[in-house]
């Protein structure tokens, strides 16, 4: 892998240039030769190539970044273009002849401004076409290849954007015309060793469709990650449906408690659970729910026990156990049984 050395940590993150390594590279075109024949017959477009980590095979390559440095980079038997990939997007633009068949492949910037993981730098510094503007990066360019009408589609992305309904439902129009067809399921601890936690990506392949896919059709996606694992959201109950997980000011009843909004797994690793003071990240809880809040407070002391690719889910319950032993999670501090309640849990779930 050619190490990104010419952008600052600012600039890194504003242009989500984190470069690829080679095998997992490697591993986009396993994908690609299972599924295709003949690749020979395709030109493959890189609208985001930095120093051109996928043109490394005898192939048909196109690759465009708004980095001159890093097109520099790339071998000079490739044709690159010098452009802003998300502004005036159509085949014409970057020279593809409308009946050329097109594979989109590649890492595409994702750099979400709404979360509050290093949102103090975060800024946008370039013009978007407006039907593609999104608060993250990658949403925008995902959106983006659906306007190129490419036959398949094979990138690298945070599993978020499929697993949490918000994001799959931003996706737009690619979700109508593209089906996910294969995927692999990789942390991001491979693009920033440095990092305090790490998330799930998936090398994702997608085919054009026209029947495309609904978030039940997710639901159900039996996701495979590296270390040689699976699952599938249908097998989980989540916390979500019985709670509120975000500020809820239109209950007008008198709350019991205060506690932090719930994003995700890796979220309420990051913050508090029970709040002393209001503040606008604050959910306000009732008696009647007062216990399933208790069990998320729980669950985040045993959280650090779970692989990074649970880390955009939702927060999981075996909501038939719990209601057996509800009355000894109604205390801050850990007892046996909760102890005994999130053993059984996370070998349910996490030894597949």
């Amino acid at each position: 892998m050619n190490i990104q050395k010419h952008l600052d940590k600012n600039s890194t993150i504003n242009l989500g240039s984190f470069y690829t390594p080679r095998f997992i590279v490697d591993i986009v075109y396993k994908m690609l030769k299972k599924e295709i024949n003949n690749l020979n017959d395709f030109l493959l477009f890189d609208s985001s190539c930095g120093y051109g980590e996928f043109f490394c095979e005898d192939l048909f390559y196109l690759g465009a970044d708004i980095d001159k440095i890093a097109l520099s980079k790339v071998k000079d038997s490739i044709k690159t273009i010098h452009t802003n990939s998300l502004l005036n997007v159509s085949r014409e633009k970057f020279g593809i002849k409308n009946d050329e068949k097109l594979i989109i492949i590649g890492n595409p910037p994702y750099n979400d401004k709404t979360s509050m993981v290093g949102n103090k730098i975060k800024k946008k510094d370039f013009d978007i076409d407006l039907e593609l503007k999104h608060r993250d990066l990658g949403i925008s360019f995902m959106r983006s290849f659906d306007i190129l009408e490419s036959e398949y589609i094979c990138v690298l992305h945070p599993l978020s954007y499929l697993i949490k309904r918000t994001n799959f439902n931003a996706l737009r129009n690619f979700t109508k015309n593209y089906v996910l067809i294969n995927g692999l399921v990789i942390s991001s601890q491979f693009f920033a060793t440095n990092a305090k936690s790490f998330f799930p990506i998936i090398i994702a392949l997608y085919k054009r469709s026209s029947v495309g896919m609904d978030f039940e059709f997710i639901q159900d996606f039996n996701f495979k990650t590296h270390e040689g694992n699976s699952f599938r959201l249908n097998n989980f109950d989540f916390i979500g449906n019985y709670i509120s997980k975000y500020p809820n000011p239109n209950d007008k009843r008198k709350e019991v408690a205060l506690f932090h909004t719930l994003r995700d797994i890796n979220a309420l690793k990051r913050n508090q659970t029970f709040m002393q003071k209001y503040s606008p990240n604050s959910i306000r809880v009732f008696k009647d729910n007062l216990k399933y809040y208790y069990y998320v407070h729980h669950f985040k002391r045993f959280a650090k026990n779970l692989p990074y690719y649970f880390g955009n889910l939702d927060i999981f319950i075996n909501h038939r156990e719990f209601l057996k032993a509800q009355k000894y999670f109604l205390d801050l501090d850990e007892n046996d049984t909760i102890n005994l309640y999130f053993d059984k849990l996370f070998k349910e779930y996490v030894c597949v």
